[in-house]
């Protein structure tokens, strides 16, 4: 069969516009196995006090940072991580450290499986890595359970009391490609500023991550209003999820419109008036 040439042209040039538009990809997290824990936290089950391993783990082709470890203090033993954790849970009520892995809002954004970065110390910054340089729209984010009741009631622990008017707490992303920072984006978990503040964040909301551009690394890290001797006394945490991604359409793909003669054919094509 002869396509007429109009018809041929249009089919050429929109080949070419699908081809060189970047997909969204959506990380929701579901197709990672949960262990009967609720979550994962990277712990390996086989380390000994004084003893961490790295342990970054992906999902839709992304890689989320994650160390796990076990030091002593007085006497005894007590667990550690750094990164992502990926959870299940659904726990809106328990304010205590044990339930660091639920969000505040209950369960996943319109899923059940989430991601929790977290970090003990902010000179340690969870990181989402990706396959290829990469624009990243955002991601829904809420509290976690831990940090929403600590800032709405104080800890039992003594470190953090009510976060009061004028308080806050955020996470800002950093993007970088390669040694370059790219730009960064600050979202705010808890919001008690001004006359009619936000408050504390008990809803997945979205957050815009497109003025990084082009990525292949994120870092978070945390600020807020509650500082103490050793820093920041508001939990270090917030859940993530449904991560989206827009590839960057391949920098070569005009090359290989030329070697197979097709940018010639464009060039026809808008000559003669068919495009």
């Amino acid at each position: 069969m002869i396509w007429p040439v109009r018809t041929f042209c249009l089919s050429i040039l929109t080949l070419v516009a699908v081809a060189g538009r970047a997909a969204a990809v959506v990380v929701d997290f579901e197709g990672l196995t949960v262990p009967p824990s609720g979550f994962f936290n990277g712990n390996p089950g086989t380390l000994s006090p004084g003893q961490s391993v790295s342990t970054p783990w992906t999902a839709g082709g992304v890689a989320f940072s994650n160390t796990f470890g076990i030091d002593s203090f007085g006497g005894f033993d007590y667990e550690w991580w750094e990164g992502f954790s990926y959870s299940n849970v659904v726990n809106t009520t328990d304010p205590a450290f044990n339930n660091q892995y639920a969000s505040y809002p209950g369960g996943g954004y319109q899923s059940s499986t989430y991601a929790v970065p977290h970090t003990e110390y902010n000179d340690y910054r969870p990181a989402v890595t990706l396959p290829v340089p990469t624009t990243v729209s955002g991601f829904r984010i809420t509290n976690t359970t831990y940090a929403a009741l600590t800032m709405q009631n104080g800890d039992q622990y003594g470190f953090s009391a009510p976060l009061p008017l004028g308080g806050w707490f955020a996470t800002t992303a950093i993007g970088r490609l390669g040694a370059t920072t790219t730009g960064s984006a600050t979202f705010y978990l808890a919001d008690l500023r001004g006359a009619s503040p936000p408050g504390i964040l008990a809803t997945w909301e979205w957050f815009d991550l497109s003025s990084l551009g082009t990525v292949d690394r994120i870092e978070f890290e945390f600020t807020g209003s509650d500082i103490g001797p050793f820093g920041l006394n508001t939990p270090r945490y917030f859940a993530l999820d449904d991560l989206t991604v827009t590839a960057v359409p391949e920098p070569a793909f005009s090359v290989i419109l030329a070697s197979a003669g097709i940018a010639l054919l464009i060039r026809r094509c808008r000559s003669t008036g068919h495009a």
